[in-house]
């Protein structure tokens, strides 16, 4: 048999993946059975497994890969050395979760969620979920000293406790987005104008 290439290797892998999340999306992650998976990425038992030897192998791999890819978005926007000012900042931040989780076939904000509640009953799906977080609220402390040391946020909130409603604001776009529907970045950019402006001293 000959030897596939790792670029096929992964491609294969994305395959897999790329089918487990459209059934997620139609049928939830326990709904769905590994036959079906299967069916949908169109190979046999014996290639899926191969890559995934279980389903919750593959719910696992599924979560890193989305939180993976995401945060290959995220990092520009979260490390460079000149971070936006906050509206804008926000915006970029929006707009790059929205290019992610938008596809023409499935709302991957929907099968986040779905994992999610994964991670409350289980340990390694937690333990991932909350990695990825945790480091995102870091990088988010760091921005938030940016912008207290530009002039740019007014508020002399402790940088850690801004950067949790930060995330947890976050949080909520894809919950929203998943819950809702109707939700964009500019839309959201919009809202946040608003309410900043709004607020007094």
């Amino acid at each position: 048999m000959p030897k596939i290439s790792d670029k096929q290797r992964q491609a294969r892998r994305d395959q897999i993946l790329a089918a487990a999340w459209r059934c997620f999306f139609r049928k939830g992650i326990h709904a769905t059975s590994m036959e079906e998976i299967i069916r949908e990425a169109e190979l046999s038992a014996g290639a899926v497994y191969l890559y995934f030897e279980s389903k919750d192998k593959l719910i696992l791999a599924a979560i890193s890969t989305y939180m993976a890819t995401l945060r290959e978005l995220l990092l520009p926007i979260l490390t460079t050395p000149e971070s936006s000012p906050p509206l804008e900042f926000i915006h970029e931040i929006t707009s790059a979760m929205e290019k992610h989780t938008r596809r023409s076939e499935i709302d991957l904000n929907v099968v986040i969620l779905m994992c999610w509640s994964e991670a409350q009953t289980n340990q390694q799906a937690k333990e991932l979920i909350s990695g990825f977080q945790v480091n995102y609220r870091a990088a988010l402390r760091l921005v938030v000293r940016q912008w207290q040391k530009r002039g740019q946020l007014k508020s002399q909130g402790k940088p850690d406790d801004l950067a949790k409603a930060l995330l947890s604001f976050f949080l909520g776009f894809i919950v929203q987005s998943a819950l809702l529907g109707e939700l964009d970045s500019k839309t959201i950019s919009r809202g946040m104008k608003g309410l900043l402006m709004g607020v007094g001293a």
